[in-house]
């Protein structure tokens, strides 16, 4: 009413200045007049009043305005001067005003009152002010209100970036995880619901575009299987129906292939009495491909899964149960109860069984595994089953209910374990017999080597003397019982040379094999001590060798990897097979013999992380007797491996780096050898008892043996025979004196095994002057040069010898070497 009344009312100017409107009474006459300034300065509304026209003054500010925007009357004496300041922007300045005036128009002229418009002003403080403005017009003045927004403008801004914050978490929800998101709607009195979002992950999944999605319902479906189908649409309509939770798998045609899927919903009902359901679509055919390879695995490997409940004590076992005990395979489980069960378990395991059962029922263990026996019911024979057994179910109280496991029949495992820990027994056995025979080999070697030597001498005296005894009978039978005392020497010596190295059978081997064979006999302690593995390039390759003898090398060998380490830090040992076609190191073995060139061979390595060995050691490490472990060594393993390698033909390269390891190589033949060939030069033809005093005429010999006697018995021999002989024990001297004047000497006689330069050696450096001098080995044990040709010797002859043999085989050397020279 007071509204309309002013809006009547004509303004008045008071004798004092003050603008003042009638008021009506309420029997509608006219009352008191009303002060309009301070009623206006009142009102909690920002308003400003101006006069009429462009740039015409500004007549009030209330303290409203002042206090929301900071500008007073005298900030905006005029509405020119709040166009400037409130709209800064001219070209925005131009269209506010504009406007401002076009509504001041509108309604003096059709006296109707337009809505406010929202405007964007500058306060005082240079802030920017989202506003309402809206206009009322007295007589000849404008009344001017301003609603501020901008806190409202603030708040729906936050309002939408929490809305866009939700929808962008919805869509990494949806369009970035693994499984497919969707909604479906269920209208009131529909039969079917229908898609209301689906993610793009959903598409994808079925293959649909966002069009056949919000379509027909049935454009989905049809991406399910055809024999899948029926039963879903089943489960569907009857959720639909029930307004229930919605679960189900099916396979999927879609992107070219088959796949299984697991659709998951829960429902909620709408105001409008419609129903929709929330869910997600999961690709879950990796899991049906690992329960078809679980199946097959049970299947072929005899195992079953059971579960036992502990309250009612039954035994539920799966379908394959029927295959784990001898019979066909059943589409169908069985339940019986656990008693029945454990009457089927070998006596001697069934106490094993029970406690670990027991120990599951109280809680005391989340999981067993065990090994058991139990009677197959169809042969009666006990069979070796192995369970991996845990608690599936509890109660409230956290105490299992429910137990279940899988139970695997391992039968033929174990038959072959124990198959094979009786071979390994035995290859133990042979391993240790072969050990002994070659330490007793090595010992009658050396006694063999020593009693050829001492025979030599006899045998050498007796046949210089016996020319010199012609006539003298008396002296006659003496030599000559001398002489059949050194032949029964000989042939007891050629009988303990049979202990040296009998000839073993050979056969095609598997490498790795042998390999695995070998670290089984280290012992566990040592395997684990220091790691010791296996790694094979590919399926072993074949070896010709004996096991035996391959096992004595390859354990020889890894136990010293093992030992090379210290008690603080031990070593780490490697068995590798090397790819086929590795060649072997082209330098000079350090055991064995060099592979001819086109020899098929195998390789393997020997690898630690231990100390390294010096060079003073790799230098003596093959000798007799040498060892670096004190009491604990008998210096004769390498010695076997490196006799081992000669016999076999085979070969061991040696790398090591101080502080850093040590390298084994070891190059086996790999295809079955041809004849086994000479290895050393054998005399063919037995030569007269006595050599012809004129057969080494003029010929001037060297003859080097560390046993002087043995030396100088052979220069007698020579000598006899018309030769100049130079006997002496020192090798370095003899190498010596060879180099003085190599033009003097016609031919060496040397020893092979001495201390210092050993006669292949010093054969070699013969080789190297100019001209070269032609050697003839004499040794005891010639076995040790093995099968391979020794090139460094002209000839090689057995200790003892006659000699006739000797100077004949001195005559030849030295007449090749003559005929090479010219």
């Amino acid at each position: 009413m007071l509204q309309t009344k002013l809006k009547a009312q004509i303004m008045t100017q008071s004798p004092s200045g003050q603008t003042h409107l009638p008021v009506a009474n309420p029997d509608g006459s006219i009352g008191q007049d009303v002060d309009i300034w301070a009623l206006l300065g009142t009102l909690p509304v920002p308003m400003v009043v101006h006069e009429l026209g462009e740039g015409t003054a500004a007549r009030f500010v209330n303290p409203s305005f002042t206090t929301a925007f900071g500008y007073t009357l005298a900030d905006v004496p005029s509405v020119a001067t709040w166009a400037e300041r409130a709209y800064p922007d001219p070209d925005y300045r131009r269209e506010v005003m504009s406007r401002w005036w076009d509504q001041i128009a509108t309604r003096q002229a059709t006296g109707t009152v337009a809505p406010p418009r929202e405007y964007r002003i500058i306060d005082k403080a240079g802030r920017p002010r989202d506003v309402l403005i809206g206009f009322a017009l007295q007589g000849d003045l404008v009344f001017v209100t301003f609603q501020d927004l901008t806190p409202t403008r603030v708040a729906e801004a936050a309002l939408e970036a929490e809305r866009r914050a939700f929808e962008q978490t919805a869509f990494a929800l949806t369009e970035h995880m693994p499984a497919g998101a969707y909604t479906m709607v269920l209208r009131p009195d529909a039969e079917l619901a229908e898609f209301a979002f689906v993610s793009k992950q959903f598409l994808h999944m079925l293959e649909l575009t966002p069009e056949e999605a919000a379509g027909d319902l049935m454009t989905g479906f049809s991406r399910v299987h055809p024999e899948d189908r029926p039963r879903w649409l089943e489960i569907n309509a009857e959720a639909f129906a029930r307004r229930q939770p919605f679960s189900g798998e099916a396979r999927i045609v879609a992107n070219g292939e088959t796949r299984w899927i697991r659709a998951e919903s829960i429902p909620r009902e709408l105001d409008d009495g419609s129903v929709i359901w929330e869910g997600i679509l999961v690709d879950i055919n990796d899991l049906k491909e690992a329960e078809a390879r679980l199946k097959a695995v049970l299947e072929a490997s005899r195992a079953f899964t059971w579960n036992i409940d502990l309250r009612t004590r039954m035994l539920k076992l799966d379908e394959y149960w029927a295959v784990a005990h001898g019979y066909r395979y059943s589409t169908e489980g069985v339940d019986m109860t656990v008693a029945a069960w454990f009457e089927t378990l070998h006596p001697e395991d069934a106490q094993a069984v029970t406690a670990g059962l027991e120990a599951l029922r109280q809680g005391a263990s989340d999981k067993r595994s065990a090994v058991y026996r139990r009677r197959d019911w169809e042969d009666g024979c006990w069979n070796w089953m192995q369970v991996h057994a845990g608690v599936r179910e509890r109660d409230s109280e956290g105490m299992p209910t429910i137990l279940s496991g899988v139970s695997f029949d391992i039968t033929a495992e174990m038959t072959a374990r124990a198959q094979a820990q009786e071979e390994q027994a035995q290859l133990r056995e042979d391993l240790q017999r072969a050990q002994q025979r070659d330490t007793v080999a090595q010992v009658a070697g050396g006694v063999a080597h020593d009693l050829n030597n001492l025979i030599a001498v006899v045998a050498g005296t007796v046949e210089m003397l016996e020319p010199q005894a012609a006539g003298q009978a008396g002296l006659l039978d003496g030599l000559g019982r001398i002489r059949r005392s050194v032949g029964m020497a000989r042939d007891l010596i050629a009988g303990l040379g049979g202990l040296i190295r009998p000839e073993l059978p050979r056969e095609a081997l598997d490498l790795g094999k042998l390999l695995r064979n070998a670290v089984d006999l280290l012992g566990q302690r040592r395997i684990a001590e220091h790691n010791v593995r296996v790694e094979l390039s590919e399926a072993g390759p074949l070896v010709w060798a004996n096991p035996t003898e391959v096992a004595q090398v390859i354990v020889n060998l890894a136990i010293n990897a093992c030992d090379a380490g210290a008690p603080e830090r031990p070593a780490m040992v490697t068995l590798a097979t090397l790819p086929p076609g590795t060649s072997p190191p082209s330098r000079a073995p350090d055991a064995g013999f060099l592979p001819p060139a086109g020899v098929p061979m195998a390789l393997f390595s020997i690898n630690d992380t231990g100390a390294g060995i010096t060079d003073d050691v790799r230098a003596r490490m093959f000798r007799p007797n040498f060892t670096t472990k004190g009491k604990a060594g008998t210096g004769l393993g390498l010695l076997i491996v490196s006799t081992i390698l000669q016999t076999n033909r085979a070969a061991l390269w040696v790398d090591s780096t101080p502080g850093r390891g040590t390298t084994m190589t070891v190059a086996w033949p790999a295809a079955v050898p041809g004849d086994a060939g000479q290895g050393a030069r054998k005399a063919t033809t037995r030569r007269a008892a006595v050599a012809p005093a004129e057969l080494l005429r003029d010929l001037h010999i060297l003859v080097v043996d560390d046993l002087v006697d043995v030396a100088e018995v052979l220069a007698d021999m020579l000598e006899a025979a018309g030769a100049v002989a130079v006997a002496i024990s020192d090798p370095e001297e003899a190498a010596e004196l060879l180099s003085e004047a190599p033009g003097l000497w016609s031919a060496l006689v040397t020893d092979l095994h001495m201390e210092g330069m050993d006669g292949r050696a010093l054969a070699r450096h013969a080789g190297t002057l100019s001209p070269p001098v032609p050697v003839v080995l004499v040794t005891a044990r010639p076995d040790t040069l093995g099968d391979a040709p020794a090139p460094e010797f002209a000839a090689v002859l057995s200790k003892p010898v006659t000699a006739a043999r000797l100077a004949h085989t001195v005559r030849e050397a030295s007449a090749r070497g003559s005929n090479v020279d010219g």
